[in-house]
């Protein structure tokens, strides 16, 4: 008997999936209640390595968890549902985006439900090769865009006491989409949009300043809501205001407050350059080495041969980053000497509403900060022994939002 979707979602322990299946709900089950899913077959996988090269390390875990979803009948009926929402182009990035995936604990891990978002995101290689080649890069980028699909395996053990499982389903829908590609020592993605809460502007001499635009600070020029800046008084609300001579606005200072004084720029000395929504070059740094300045030059100048190469269409209007690695705070706990604090002042920083959380998931591998003990936080490199004390002290460091042209 087939249970209806509510039913089957909380079989496995799914909380959040896309309202969109309940229209396809009763075709994709009919389908695979005469077909099966092809993907819980373990030569499905063997199949696409040998067609794409796609599984340099894990193409036995992918087996493997086939095999073991493909005993669950809940579970392949759910792989099935993925499949079917992540086949279509036009509604695979926002299902996947919907979908909450099941879990186990640490203590309890199963391969099936763990490796199941896994699973389904390799019905995608066929469409993600076939979309890079008609875009005329070369195969080795290709292969190496397919095969960072494998990643998500890796993050997931990080996280799990090295247990395998699949993480970052809907992160990966950038690589799939051909918009994101590892040059060098970042990844660059393409097709990003501007989102700081500013109106950037360019003088005649080449000066910049960015004014606050559609954002709420606290006194203090920090926005206003994120941790430790939630007291409303003598809080304000920046706009860009303009008539046919000048624009009037709250400028970002260099830490990426905002000041409480307005300045005027008159359009006959002043263009607006970037806005909020505004095609940029969004930039991800990878924990994989050292972020030195001149690997990060390297891969700055590739970028720009790789974008007018491939991409000659994509007309962005500068590069951007969103991280806690803009944390003008950092230079204080790592000194001036290092290579995160030389990245950072790479970009025009700007406040961001945010809880100062995000070193938790990416240097202590903690996603759920609220269940941290700061104290058993571990020391092992200056970065840890730096951010554990700044925290233990009461202190945060608060992701910020940047730009450079």
């Amino acid at each position: 008997m087939r249970p209806t979707l509510e039913e089957l979602m909380q079989s496995v322990g799914c909380t959040k999936f896309p309202d969109r299946w309940n229209e396809i709900y009763d075709t994709v089950m009919a389908d695979f209640e005469q077909r099966e899913c092809p993907l819980t077959d373990p030569a499905y996988y063997e199949d696409l390595h040998k067609t794409y090269n796609a599984f340099p390390q894990y193409l036995d875990i992918y087996k493997q968890a086939a095999t073991e979803v493909a005993k669950s009948r809940p579970l392949s009926r759910v792989l099935a549902l993925l499949v079917a929402s992540l086949s279509d182009p036009q509604t695979a990035w926002p299902d996947a985006k919907a979908f909450s995936a099941p879990k186990t604990a640490d203590d309890a891990p199963d391969l099936a439900t763990d490796m199941l978002t896994g699973l389904a995101i390799c019905c995608q290689i066929p469409y993600q090769h076939k979309l890079l080649t008609e875009r005329g890069l070369p195969e080795d980028v290709i292969c190496a865009t397919v095969q960072v699909l494998e990643r998500g395996i890796h993050e997931y053990a990080k996280r799990h006491n090295g247990t395998p499982g699949y993480h970052l389903l809907e992160w990966f829908q950038r690589s799939i989409h051909g918009h994101l590609f590892r040059i060098g020592r970042l990844e660059i993605e393409i097709f990003a949009k501007f989102s700081g809460r500013a109106q950037v502007f360019e003088n005649k001499q080449g000066e910049h300043i960015a004014l606050a635009h559609d954002i709420a600070l606290h006194e203090s020029g920090f926005a206003l809501g994120s941790k430790g800046y939630e007291d409303e008084a003598r809080s304000f609300t920046a706009n860009v205001c303009e008539n046919e001579s000048v624009w009037v606005g709250y400028p970002y200072n260099g830490a990426g407050f905002v000041e409480r004084t307005t300045v005027t720029l008159p359009k006959s000395e002043w263009r607006k350059v970037l806005e909020y929504g505004d095609p940029v070059v969004s930039l991800h740094i990878p924990a994989d080495g050292r972020l030195d300045e001149a690997a990060v030059d390297k891969t700055l100048a590739m970028t720009k041969e790789f974008l007018k190469t491939y991409f000659p269409d994509y007309t962005y209007k500068g590069f951007y980053c969103g991280s806690w690695l803009l944390d003008p705070q950092l230079e204080t706990l790592l000194g001036p000497d290092s290579n995160i604090v030389r990245f950072g002042k790479r970009f025009h920083r700007l406040t961001a509403k945010n809880g100062g959380n995000a070193v938790f998931g990416f240097v202590f591998l903690k996603p759920d900060p609220q269940s941290v003990d700061l104290a058993t936080l571990p020391e092992s490199t200056r970065l840890e022994r730096a951010l554990k004390s700044h925290y233990l002290a009461g202190h945060r460091i608060y992701e910020f939002k940047g730009y450079f042209f």
